[in-house]
């Protein structure tokens, strides 16, 4: 079925931003939820420039309501577009570690809280790299890379905060194709070797990382187009293999640097998975409570999707949103309404790139929205205002 307007929402509330843009960091530390006197951190480093953009590394919502949505500029630097408590939209540039170049984005994600963002990146020096908030600043910190591995490929997992005050990033090393995990233990940083499915993972293959029963679960696409999953409990678990469809291949979960395709939804936060198929269909993976279902979601009327998806979440703990581009041009998203499935035409008044997108639902996951870039390397939105939707230009 296809609707023009959903029926739930998708917005964009206003951006409370933290730290000052200094040296390269330490370790987490404390730090208390987000207040109106942390936008004086961020408002050190903001500047009337506007950055062109080149990649989108993702977003979070702190205090789950002030988004932060990062960017890479093609000046090499980190920027950070944010919203005031006035409704204000502000750029601050971040800059990148001494003397490392910024290669590509892995994620982002935001632990205590929701008070302290973390953005993931892939250096020039093959070091992954974080720009993380303590509690009285922005610090960059190079997280290495995988010991004896080749280095960090895109497009890689997620990162997630387990129980709430850990950052974890699970990403893919290029060459032996296998899952490696940077994480917290809350003294030091480990990195730690999952290994990958008997077959591998695809290029695109990376689904997303959900947190169930506080344990982390990986998903993948391997490169014989099955659906493989495996947790992380602070040692690694043996793969699971999902299976594929019948009669289908999956091809791609991830098109965009930073995508998940992965997310929960009431009840019991069941798991639902979604990726695009050797016979030009999105499909879905979800538990129902006793067993595991594919769906086939089919795509838009009359359009061809570009495999992959831009991202999906979770509107109001209990209805699933999938974005995907379409090959000429277009943004649809497909979602549940309580009843039925449904795409939507989101008629982008420009061409998207696929160099980076991120999903973000704030206020209690009832206003979703996606920042993406046009090929002028404009920051937009498609949001949700609580009454309609609308297109932004974040970089005019």
């Amino acid at each position: 079925m296809t609707r023009r307007i959903l029926a739930t929402g998708l917005a964009v509330a206003a951006a409370v931003a933290v730290g000052a843009a200094t040296a390269v960091g330490a370790t987490p530390g404390g730090a208390g939820a987000a207040a109106p006197g942390d936008q004086l951190l961020l408002a050190r480093v903001s500047t009337s420039a506007v950055p062109t953009t080149r990649q989108v590394v993702g977003a979070v919502a702190v205090g789950d309501r002030y988004p932060y949505v990062f960017v890479v500029g093609t000046d090499g630097n980190l920027w950070i577009n944010w919203q005031d408590e006035s409704e204000q939209w502000n750029w601050s540039n971040m800059g990148t570690p001494a003397g490392v170049g910024l290669r590509t984005p892995i994620g982002v994600t935001v632990v205590d809280n929701f008070s302290r963002p973390y953005a993931f990146l892939l250096g020039t020096d093959q070091n992954v790299w974080s720009l993380w908030r303590s509690s009285t600043s922005w610090q960059w910190r190079n997280q290495g890379s995988p010991p004896g591995a080749n280095f960090v490929s895109w497009p890689s997992f997620a990162a997630v905060a387990v129980n709430g005050t850990s950052p974890y990033l699970f990403v893919r090393s290029d060459g032996d194709e296998t899952v490696w995990v940077n994480w917290w233990n809350g003294a030091v940083w480990n990195w730690t070797h999952i290994s990958s499915p008997p077959d591998g993972i695809a290029a695109t293959g990376p689904v997303g990382v959900l947190l169930e029963d506080g344990t982390p679960q990986v998903y993948a696409v391997s490169n014989f187009g099955n659906l493989w999953s495996t947790r992380f409990d602070d040692a690694p678990a043996p793969w699971v293999d999902l299976g594929r469809p019948d009669g289908v291949l999956l091809t791609d979960a991830s098109t965009a640097f930073g995508a998940h395709s992965a997310v929960q939804a009431a009840p019991d936060a069941r798991p639902y998975l979604f990726a695009t198929g050797g016979d030009d269909n999105v499909w879905l993976r979800w538990w129902t409570g006793s067993q595991w279902q594919w769906r086939n979601m089919g795509a838009p009327p009359g359009q061809r999707l570009v495999p992959g998806t831009l991202g999906a979440l979770s509107v109001g703990g209990t209805s699933p949103y999938s974005f995907f581009a379409t090959d000429g041009g277009g943004l649809w998203i497909n979602y549940w309404d309580g009843q039925d499935w449904y795409w939507s035409d989101q008629s982008p008044p420009f061409r998207p790139t696929l160099n980076g997108a991120a999903v973000l639902a704030s206020q209690n996951s009832t206003r979703p929205a996606i920042f993406l870039r046009d090929t002028s390397g404009n920051l937009w939105s498609r949001w949700w205002n609580g009454s309609h939707w609308s297109w932004t230009n974040r970089s005019a």
